[in-house]
């Protein structure tokens, strides 16, 4: 993932825990659990997907494509793969 990118995912994933932080009802739901003799561990899983935005020219009509049993990866992919410590060559 591009340097530029990943800190504006770093930001929205930050901003995520902040929302889930500051929210009263969580806060509510969470003490009435405690309340009833249980201990509560919190974990989420944020996962963020980004693509580049295609534009397409609504005056071209939509190529059509035939599975051959190939595919190419373009940077993003190749970005996301390596992020799952998948090697791609």
């Amino acid at each position: 993932m591009k340097p530029e990118l990943k800190d504006l995912v770093e930001e929205l994933q930050m901003a995520f825990n902040e929302s889930v932080c500051e929210s009263d009802r969580i806060a509510e739901v969470l003490a009435d659990i405690k309340r009833s003799g249980y201990e509560v561990v919190l974990a989420l899983d944020v996962t963020i997907g980004v693509s580049a935005a295609e534009l397409e020219d609504p005056s071209e009509p939509p190529a059509a494509t035939v599975p051959s049993g190939e595919f190419t990866l373009n940077d993003e992919d190749r970005y996301f793969l390596q992020d799952l410590h998948i090697a791609a060559e």
